[in-house]
């Protein structure tokens, strides 16, 4: 599908902007379109690489002047939707942060990542609700909601946004916060698409210098083993202990011992704001002792860990990588469920699948803020997450055909809600389910307030406007 652009039109976009245009087929079209996940299907009449909030202005006008549709990307985790014209804008490029530790804020354009960020706040003391991948766009974690390896006991990353910048489906630069457009502002702390494109935010920051965590792999006999003992492990744990286990198969080229095998990895982080860190080490051990002595490790990584490392606690690949990703949010879970992981993907099975993840919720996570927000799925009590490699005429066939098989499978546990975030590019029926049915209705409203002409291209689920 293509769209004429007017050449005289995009001469003047270009004259103004400060970042490059490119139109389908010219050189850089490809590299501007570059992110994470090399599946994602995009292929827009024009791409912009936006360097600051002025580019974006420009593109969103040339778009409405121009009839087409505005899609947006920063680092391209979260690419599943199809982007077959109109204009893309990059916001890779707007990657400043300020840190100010006096007030415990900090700053950040819409394609600083986590991996950057929290570098700059250590110096200070001071940590943040991250994604479990450094590598992944805070802005776009965050419109999401944003849980990670210390949500059980900090809560979504969302519950601390304190303003945003954004640019409206008009091509105006607002200010966003709870006393400027209080409306946007409820929406944009997990409302995720179609409300404008975000330019910069502000969240509050984490007295936090230290965890107790990291991971632990088992090898693939004790697989079995550890996830039956995990799930009753994680009902005698306080919300200042985190954890998620995985069933891993890593390629040849991970180091030695990982590389080439199976594994159950076991990801805890245990957190406190008033601890020592020799407190924090024997209470965090203390809690972790019973996994430990299930099976003898490959590799104990946990420990003391500076919070600008929390990334290595889930050790999630930067890519980029061609991924398949299918995600759902649950009620509790049971014997049942892990028996059903066991069977499609523990010792043994011929499974397709890089990673599948369950992660504990509770704590803070289910707690509501002080001012309210649009975050689905905050009543979750686990999620389930289901990562591929997906190689064309190797993996791509299995990986819908298992991974669909698994879901259906555990389908009887899957909580009202799922999180965008988790969702993938959301089907119709999913989008259903992103929300509850009075959000829903108020994003909707907001949408068609902040985009009066429905500009911002998402997929235009019914009742999304």
């Amino acid at each position: 599908m293509s769209t004429e652009v007017n050449p005289d039109a995009l001469v003047a976009l270009r004259g103004e902007l400060t970042g490059p245009a490119y139109l389908r087929g010219e050189d850089g079209y490809a590299e501007e379109l570059a992110g994470f996940n090399t599946l994602s299907p995009l292929s827009p009449d024009l791409v912009v690489g936006a360097v600051d909030e002025r580019d974006v202005q420009l593109a969103v006008r040339f778009a409405r002047a121009a009839g087409l549709q505005v899609s947006v990307m920063a680092t391209g985790h979260g690419s599943y939707c199809s982007v077959p014209e109109g204009v893309l804008i990059r916001t890779h490029r707007l990657d400043a942060i300020d840190v100010d530790p006096e007030t415990r804020r900090f700053t950040i354009g819409a394609g600083a990542r986590w991996m950057d960020i929290l570098p700059r706040l250590a110096p200070h003391g001071l940590g943040a609700v991250t994604g479990s991948s450094p590598s992944v766009g805070a802005v776009g974690l965050t419109l999401g909601g944003g849980v990670g390896p210390l949500s059980r006991t900090f809560g979504w990353a969302a519950d601390r946004a304190v303003s945003y910048r954004l640019v409206d489906g008009l091509g105006e630069l607002l200010t966003v916060s709870a006393d400027d457009h209080p409306d946007l502002f409820w929406a944009l702390k997990g409302g995720k698409v179609g409300l404008g494109i975000v330019t910069e935010m502000t969240l509050e920051a984490l007295p936090l210098r230290e965890v107790y965590g990291g991971g632990i792999f088992f090898a693939e006999e004790h697989i079995e083993a550890v996830l039956r003992a995990w799930l009753p492990w994680t009902k005698t744990l306080p919300e200042a202990a985190n954890t998620s286990i995985g069933i891993l198969r890593l390629p040849e080229d991970v180091p030695a011992p990982l590389g080439g095998r199976t594994l159950a990895h076991l990801r805890y982080a245990y957190a406190g704001l008033e601890l020592s860190p020799e407190d924090l080490e024997a209470r965090g051990a203390e809690l972790l002792a019973p996994m430990r002595a299930i099976a003898d490790a490959l590799v104990d990584g946990v420990g003391i860990l500076a919070c600008d490392r929390v990334g290595e606690i889930h050790a999630e690949p930067f890519g980029p990588l061609p991924i398949w990703e299918r995600g759902e949010f649950l009620d509790a879970i049971d014997e049942t469920y892990i028996e059903t992981l066991l069977a499609h993907a523990g010792a043994g099975t011929d499974a397709p699948f890089s990673n599948v993840e369950t992660r504990m919720f509770g704590g803070a996570t289910h707690r509501e803020p002080a001012a309210p927000n649009a975050i689905g799925g905050r009543g979750a009590a686990f999620s389930l997450l289901v990562i591929g490699v997906d190689v064309p005429g190797v993996t791509d066939e299995a990986l819908r055909r298992v991974g669909t098989a698994l879901f259906d499978d555990v389908a009887a546990y899957a909580h009202a809600e799922v999180n965008y975030n988790w969702a993938g590019h959301p089907t119709a029926q999913t989008w259903r389910r992103l929300w509850s049915p009075e959000t829903a209705a108020r994003l909707a409203e907001v949408r068609r307030r902040y985009d009066p002409e429905a500009r911002f291209a998402f997929g235009d689920q019914e009742g999304s406007r």
